[in-house]
């Protein structure tokens, strides 16, 4: 499984868990995506990429995901966990 399919399934799942009020594996799922979107943003990728913006764009959205979470608003997590995914789908197909 690619990066980018990791990513977009973990977000996908992070929406379900918090959906369900599952915050531990909603926590444990946010900091997998931010660990993830982490290895891109410090990569060798042009900074001006697309992929790199995007990633940069999602990692605001996990960030508040697990701002959140750490304050048991899991509907505001779920709703940042939404913008995350939405924004990480946006991803051309030639760099997924």
């Amino acid at each position: 499984m690619t990066r980018n399919t990791t990513i977009g399934a973990n977000t996908r799942e992070l929406i379900v868990q918090l959906s369900r009020g599952n915050a531990e594996p909603a926590h444990a799922l946010a900091l997998s995506v931010q660990a993830e979107l982490n290895a891109i943003l410090s990569s060798d990728l042009d900074a001006a990429s697309a992929l790199r913006q995007q990633a940069r764009q999602t990692m605001f959205a996990i960030d508040e995901v697990l701002a959140l979470v750490d304050q048991s608003d899991l509907r505001g997590a779920w709703e940042a966990a939404r913008d995350a995914a939405k924004e990480w789908r946006v991803i051309p197909e030639a760099q997924t």
